[in-house]
């Protein structure tokens, strides 16, 4: 069996006292920015990597949260994909020169876990939460 590996991150930010998290959609689904490790890059690098090249956030990872989901793709790929939270402070998403092309979308918690498009990333946000509401004074 075929097996591939991405990282990625939760990015988030506060507004107004409330979390926010940043998605990306493309063809109609909606999750967080994640990608292929390359050479020998670390867990954590290959989500930075992705994360800027994907929505242009330089995210600082959170001590103390990663969550790897593992599943089956077409043509029996096992896809494992591991999640860090990345906090970002006064950044603006965009497309980089190069690089995909993603719509954004900045929400609430509620209004994250509704537009996500795969039960097991809204288990993954609901844990991100509670780290969040428990780890980062705002």
């Amino acid at each position: 069996m075929k097996r591939e590996k991405s990282c990625g991150t939760i990015p988030f930010t506060i507004i107004n006292g409330r979390v926010h998290y940043l998605m990306i959609r493309v063809r109609g689904v909606c999750g967080f920015p994640k990608g292929h490790v390359e050479g020998d890059e670390t867990e954590t690098e290959t989500a930075l990597r992705e994360t800027w090249e994907e929505t242009s956030i330089r995210p600082t990872i959170l001590p103390r949260f990663k969550r790897t989901l593992t599943y089956t793709m077409g043509g029996g790929v096992r896809k494992t994909v591991v999640y860090f939270l990345g906090q970002y402070v006064n950044q603006t998403p965009h497309s980089n020169p190069g690089f995909e092309h993603f719509d954004y979308l900045l929400l609430p918690f509620e209004e994250a876990y509704t537009a996500l498009s795969f039960a097991s990333m809204k288990s993954v946000l609901v844990e991100a939460n509670a780290h969040i509401c428990q780890t980062v004074h705002f």
